[in-house]
This record gives structure tokens, C-alpha cells and sequence, in this order.
């Protein structure tokens, strides 16, 4: 049973803001260094300032990033750039976006979900992908100086019936309370719902519903490990945005991966390994490997290498496992091994963005590129369901929810 509560968020004072768009920001792990400057120079009262604050020199336990964030947090506060709302709402929110040139709408709402323990018989709260320590302990250092959720995590529930949907989609209709286009043109509208009888009937609904975490594991995480240290109740919840798994608005993007330390005789030995598992089809074109990759069966896997300025297609029949595992467990860990033993400093990066995969090999930036196609989120669903995790960076869920239209102060 999901455990959902209304909270009184806290939002930028329309008084002294007049441009959300110059104080928002997407969340701290999508943010490259070029847009953490932009933010930066996009005012001094950008949550970016807090959110994904910059380390300077001399910098130490008694002064750093962190602290520089509690700073930021409290003063606004006291200056009312930031103020708590008076009673406690749930906050509806809709993306308006656009993909392969059509227009979409996500809708959802935001309010407090109970942290829980996964891996348990009675949770209602389930992950995707396995987390990394180091983005956890920059979380929980952060979460515990300010005592603050900036960012909602991205939850998903399955609304068949569009029950939720209806109610949603009914207070939409009136004036929002944040209407901003954000740094990347996508349209952001979020409603203060505070009607009791409201909240009550969508809490009921979600009562019934299993929850799985689409962004926001290091989060959630470092969040449930902070509320078992403060001990205390208030702690125990964390700030989420719902959305229907099942909505058109629901976008997935492939996660390409980008390769470092490798050098050809390896790849030429791993394509050797492989034999007769793996069929292998020169591909004379950026959009010649697109098409390659989308004309993939329900029976079979693809992914496209390019390297040295040629594009390899992979075929894979067979395999029951996902995309992105099979590519991890047969290529990724693999050309990983055998750089080891050659003592090459291997190494992944990850980008949604084909052409810039391209692009950073031709650069010389990266050795290689492997293109693959996006997870489904039936296949998603199914993993997190059954208690399974997926690898890092497997999935893209687009676009992602904006940080700063209404944050939980503790």
C-alpha cells in the first residue's frame, strides 16, 4: 500500500520572482558543467545555487558547497524569496513537450511518498537500476546539511482505469499557479490542489497502487538512509512527482554508451569470442544505423558500433534478457576484462543524443560508440516488479521534472 501524504511545499515568492524560468533548473545529474554555469549566471536566486553547488578552493568541513547551500537556503527564506505555503497541498503538474516533431502532455502530481525498504514482502516501492556510492554520499551530505528535498524523484504507477487521470486533469483546467517555459523550451504548469475531499479521493486511489522509482534511486536511498539516522517521522517521507506509466506522455530514450581506453585488436578479439552468438552487418550511414537499430524484432536484439568512422550493426536472436543487459553482460564487461589485462584505463560515458555520440568519436574524444534502442517500459515495469534491477543508465525517462517549482522543507 502506497503511503502518500499532502505537504505544505515551499515555492519562490511570485513577489519578488517574476521569471520562474530564471530560478528553476532540471535535476543535479543531468547537468552538464557548461549548464551548471549557465544557471549560475542565470540570477542569484537559481536553485542551481543550492541543488549543485560548485567546489572552490580552500574549501573544507566548516566551509563548503553544502554549507553554501544551507546559507543560500535559509536567507531566502528570510527574505521571503522562498515561502512555505499555509496549507498543505498536493501539487498537479503537466509537461508540454515535443518528440520527433509532436506535441505531447504529461500530466502527474506532486506530494510526499513514505520511504520504505525495498527487497521487502510488504513494500509498495520498488527500483529499476542499481545506484553508485559516490552520487549517494554527495546526496546525503547535501540532504543532511539543508534538510531539504529540492527536486521531486520521478515515481510511476499504473492508472488503468485513468481514475487519478480524470481528477488531475480537472483541476487543470483552472489558471496555474506556475506557468514557465524552462531552459530546455518545454512548457511547465503546476496547480496547488488544497481541497481535502480532492486529495482524499486521489490518496484512496493510490492506496491501491505499486510504485516504482523511475529517476531519483541515489535519492531515494540517501533520503531513507538519512531518516533512520535523524529518527524521527517527519524525516520519513520524500519528495515525488506520479505519473501514469501507461499515459502517451510517457517518453523513453535510449541511453547510447561512449567508450574510452580500447584499442581495435581488442574489439577484433571480443568480435572473435562472439562468433556464430552475434551477426555482424556493415552500415554505410548515421541514418542507415538509426533505421537498423529500429527495425529490431520482438525476438532479437541490435545495436550499432561506430568506430574509426564506420558503423557496425549487431544482431543478436534468442535472448530473453533486456537490451541493455545483454549489451553489458556481452560487450561492456567483457572489452572491460580484456583492457584490464592490457592495463588500459577503460572507461563508459552515456548520452541520449545519437549524433553526439557520433560526433565525440569523430572528435577523437572517445574511441567508440555503441547505439542501442530504449527499454520499453512494459520491460521496465516487469524488472522492478519482480525485484530485479537493470544497470546503471539503462533508461532516459523524458523530459525530466523541473527542480525548484515547489521544494519540501523539513
Amino acid at each position: 500500500m502506497a503511503d502518500i501524504t499532502p505537504f505544505r511545499g515551499t515555492l519562490y515568492n511570485p513577489e519578488k520572482i517574476k521569471d520562474p524560468a530564471k530560478v528553476t533548473a532540471p535535476p543535479y545529474d543531468v547537468i552538464s558543467p557548461e549548464e551548471q554555469e549557465a544557471l549560475y549566471n542565470s540570477g542569484p536566486h537559481n536553485i542551481i545555487r543550492i541543488l549543485l553547488g560548485k567546489d572552490l578552493p580552500g574549501d573544507s568541513e566548516k566551509e563548503n558547497k553544502y554549507i553554501r547551500a544551507k546559507r543560500s537556503l535559509d536567507e531566502w527564506q528570510k527574505k521571503a524569496i522562498l515561502k512555505r505555503d499555509d496549507r498543505e497541498s498536493i501539487y498537479v503538474y503537466q509537461q508540454e513537450f515535443e518528440v520527433d516533431g509532436k506535441v505531447k502532455k504529461r500530466l502527474g502530481f506532486i506530494a510526499l511518498l513514505k520511504l520504505e525498504e525495498f527487497d521487502t514482502s510488504s513494500t509498495s516501492v520498488y527500483p529499476h537500476e542499481y545506484t553508485l556510492d559516490a552520487p549517494k554520499k554527495d546526496r546525503t551530505s547535501l540532504l543532511s546539511t539543508i534538510e531539504a528535498n529540492l527536486g521531486p524523484i520521478f515515481a510511476l504507477f499504473a492508472d488503468e482505469d485513468k481514475a487519478i487521470d480524470a481528477i488531475l486533469a480537472q483541476e487543470a483546467k483552472s489558471p496555474p499557479a506556475i506557468d514557465v517555459v524552462d531552459f530546455h523550451g518545454m512548457r511547465n504548469k503546476l496547480w496547488r490542489v488544497s481541497c481535502r475531499d480532492t486529495i482524499a479521493k486521489i490518496l484512496e486511489l493510490m492506496k491501491k497502487e505499486k510504485i516504482f522509482i523511475a529517476d531519483g534511486h541515489h535519492r531515494y536511498e540517501a533520503a531513507l538512509a538519512f531518516s533512520k539516522a535523524k529518527k524521527d517521522p517527519r524525516y520519513g517521507y520524500i519528495l515525488s512527482y506520479f505519473t501514469d506509466l501507461c499515459a502517451d506522455g510517457l517518453v523513453i530514450l535510449p541511453v547510447h554508451r561512449l567508450i574510452k581506453g580500447l584499442s581495435i585488436d581488442i574489439l577484433e578479439g571480443l568480435k572473435k569470442d562472439l562468433g556464430s552468438r552475434i551477426s555482424f552487418k556493415g552500415l554505410s550511414s548515421k541514418e542507415e544505423a538509426a533505421s537498423f537499430l529500429s527495425g529490431a524484432k520482438a525476438s532479437e536484439k541490435r545495436f550499432v558500433m561506430y568506430v574509426r568512422n564506420k558503423f557496425i550493426g549487431l544482431q543478436i536472436s534468442g535472448s530473453d534478457s533486456l537490451d541493455v543487459t545483454v549489451l553489458h553482460d556481452w560487450i561492456i564487461e567483457p572489452l572491460k576484462k580484456m583492457t584490464e589485462q592490457k592495463e588500459l584505463n577503460f572507461s563508459v560515458d552515456f548520452t541520449k543524443d545519437l549524433n553526439y555520440a557520433v560526433d565525440e568519436v569523430d572528435k577523437g574524444r572517445f574511441f567508440m560508440s555503441i547505439l542501442l534502442n530504449p527499454t520499453k517500459i512494459t520491460e521496465i515495469r516487469d524488472t522492478a516488479f519482480s525485484g530485479r534491477r537493470m544497470p546503471q543508465k539503462s533508461t532516459y525517462f523524458y523530459p525530466k521534472v523541473l527542480t525548484g517549482l515547489v521544494i519540501n522543507v523539513f
